[in-house]
């Protein structure tokens, strides 16, 4: 594995460490709050709806659409990013009903349409951490804006 050279996650911090281990194992999973059931992402200590602190963690499909996009195209901070562009930046809504930020691989500028379906996949970008990212799922394409 070559070296990667941009910004990893803290896989020791206490409320989104179990995240980290799942990405990890090539999971994903979505922090749900037990008291009121509200499942919700991004991982924090209280549930944003009745802050309560009973979380638990439960595994995602991994499966969802494309809420909303851009590409970028210039190097983001330095030239840890320059082979990266363009690339694809998303709002991914999770068929669970959460919404998360992550990237589209593969994806085509002018092809890409809020609505397409994706399916989670992992980078394996060092030793111990995986990025939870996404591809459109190509069979499903036509059903995006039925």
């Amino acid at each position: 594995m070559t070296e990667y050279r941009k910004p990893l996650p803290s896989l020791d911090d206490e409320v989104t460490a179990e995240y980290w281990r799942a990405a990890a194992e090539h999971r994903l999973v979505v922090p749900r709050c037990v008291d009121c059931g509200l499942t919700f992402f991004y991982p924090r200590r209280y549930c944003p709806a009745c802050w309560s602190d009973n979380l638990e963690w439960i595994e995602s499909a991994g499966a969802g659409r494309v809420w909303s996009f851009t590409f970028v195209h210039v190097p983001f901070y330095d030239e840890a990013w320059e082979h990266d562009v363009p690339y694809c930046v998303a709002l991914v809504e999770l068929d669970e009903g959460v919404r998360l930020v992550s990237n589209i691989i593969g994806a085509e500028q002018d092809v890409l349409m809020v609505g397409d379906p994706v399916q989670v996949v992992f980078d394996d970008v060092a030793s111990g951490v995986s990025l939870p990212k996404f591809e459109v799922r190509q069979s499903e394409r036509g059903e995006a804006l039925t």
